[in-house]
């Protein structure tokens, strides 16, 4: 399942959920574009011999690919203006190649902003296989308060 963060501003209530998102297993393929994307080639993501040697004993994922992955697992709709901010955001545990990444979000707050928008925050919770949190942040969000007309 594709989470859909995507009310209107009018329709949503904090402490609600999105529910959990279908699972993505990160691949090799994942990691090595995205160190050719980046340029991010630093020895724990991007060499087997020298991560043995580490307190992982393995690569790790890079968070930022994470992040970028969790932002695939849901999608925002036209209630969503622009996504407004990111913010504490943790790399709570490490991310393996070979591990399945799901996310939930929950409403943490709403904020008037004006008569046409309103600031929505959820707190994006990233989870591996074994339900461990790798990954939370705080996502803020400029709804529309209601469906415009023009639509």
């Amino acid at each position: 399942m594709q989470l859909q963060v995507d009310k209107y501003w009018n329709e949503i209530e904090v402490g609600e959920s999105t529910g959990v998102s279908r699972g993505r297993t990160v691949t090799e393929t994942d990691v090595v574009h995205f160190m050719m994307l980046t340029g991010n080639w630093v020895e724990i993501h991007s060499n087997v011999e020298f991560a043995k040697d580490t307190p992982f004993g393995q690569r790790l994922v890079q968070g930022s690919l994470v992040l970028a992955m969790s932002q695939g697992l849901f999608t925002t709709g036209r209630a969503v203006a622009a996504f407004y901010g990111l913010d504490k955001l943790r790399f709570t545990k490490p991310v393996f190649i070979g591990d399945t990444i799901k996310v939930e979000c929950v409403l943490l707050s709403k904020k008037d902003k004006n008569e046409k928008f309103g600031l929505a925050t959820w707190e994006m919770r990233v989870t591996n296989q074994r339900d461990e949190q790798v990954q939370v942040a705080e996502y803020t969000y400029l709804n529309y308060k209601e469906r415009p007309e023009s639509w």
